[in-house]
């Protein structure tokens, strides 16, 4: 009687002991993965056609170690445009609107500092999905259609945090895009800068 009793305390103990084993990884590992509520920011394009507007920013960051160490992210970002676009058409020589952007951007960065304050460069690569409008002549009438496009763009980032706790942060972004292609809203320059701030906290 006393040796299977023996046997299920082992096998308990050591289930207890897988148990908090694998909650203490599942932790662990939380812990390194960051996500920013909504980061709100601004965002200036340098293009001709293509006005400011406001963004938003939602990230899913992986940390090798929650300071001094690299970091990967990445970003689903939109924002939207206002725009006053020259046509080659006499009846509609100007065509006014807003537009809407989305970005899908990976990368890699490298944050520094201590408890409090730390600070961060970020190099990322996506593609940019956007509308295009183009003019369509159908009998008397011009019809504006909606493009769907995408175009490859980069962007660089550097960041300042405030540390709440190991876990929470407020964040302070300043970066530049780069368009590379001089195309549709880009055919006179692919640059643009903005500002965005934000709230950072771990997954568990």
């Amino acid at each position: 009687m006393k040796k299977p009793l023996l046997l299920l305390a082992l096998i308990s103990f050591n289930l207890i002991l897988l148990g908090q084993s694998d909650d203490e990884e599942l932790e662990k590992i939380g812990s390194q993965i960051f996500l920013p509520s909504v980061e709100i920011g601004y965002m200036f394009n340098h293009s001709d056609d293509l006005g400011g507007g406001f963004l938003t920013k939602t990230s899913l960051e992986y940390r090798i170690r929650n300071n001094n160490d690299l970091f990967f992210r990445l970003n689903y970002d939109k924002f939207d445009a206002e725009y006053n676009l020259n046509s080659d058409n006499n009846l509609t020589p100007v065509i006014k609107g807003t537009a809407v952007f989305s970005d899908i951007l990976g990368g890699v960065g490298y944050r520094e500092g201590d408890a409090k304050f730390r600070g961060f460069l970020l190099l990322q690569a996506g593609s940019r999905l956007y509308n295009f409008p183009v003019l369509v002549e159908e009998d008397d009438s011009i019809i504006i259609e909606q493009a769907q496009e995408n175009i490859f763009t980069s962007r660089i980032t550097v960041g300042a945090e405030y540390y709440l706790n190991e876990k929470s942060a407020f964040v302070l972004d300043v970066f530049h895009g780069q368009i590379w292609e001089n195309r549709d809203w880009w055919s006179d320059s692919g640059m643009s800068y903005g500002a965005s701030l934000g709230f950072i906290t771990t997954l568990f």
